[in-house]
This record gives C-alpha cells, sequence and structure tokens, in this order.
C-alpha cells in the first residue's frame, strides 16, 4: 500500500489541475449573447406569415369558387 499512495496522490493532483483547467476555460469564455429580442422578432415574423399565410387560402378559395361558377 506504502508503494501505492505516491501514484494515487499523483494521479489525484493530475485529475484536480485537470478540472481546475477546464472551470477555468470555461469561466473565461464570454457570455453568450441575449437572443430574446431576435426570438421575439422572429415570433411575431412567424405569426404574420402565418396569418399572410391564411389570408391567401382564403384568396385561393374564392378564385377557384369563380372559376367553377363560370364554367
Amino acid at each position: 500500500m506504502n508503494r501505492l499512495l505516491p501514484i494515487i496522490v499523483v494521479a489525484l493532483v493530475a485529475a484536480d489541475v485537470f478540472t481546475l483547467s477546464a472551470v477555468e476555460k470555461l469561466r473565461s469564455q464570454p457570455a453568450p449573447p441575449d437572443m430574446t429580442v431576435r426570438v421575439t422578432q422572429l415570433e411575431k415574423d412567424l405569426s404574420q406569415a402565418q396569418q399572410d399565410i391564411g389570408e391567401l387560402k382564403q384568396e385561393m378559395a374564392l378564385i377557384q369558387r369563380r372559376g367553377q361558377s363560370a364554367d
């Protein structure tokens, strides 16, 4: 057991150094940008697009009905 103790201590120190360097690397990265404004705008755009699609479907239905009545 006395022979294994230095090896265990070296392994633990190496793991500690690795963990601390990984944590420091994560800490030094810049924070991700706030995407709230962009997401809000995309949600508005999606809502508008869905509304436009609904209006186009209604127009297409009217056009098809007029075309059938002319036949």
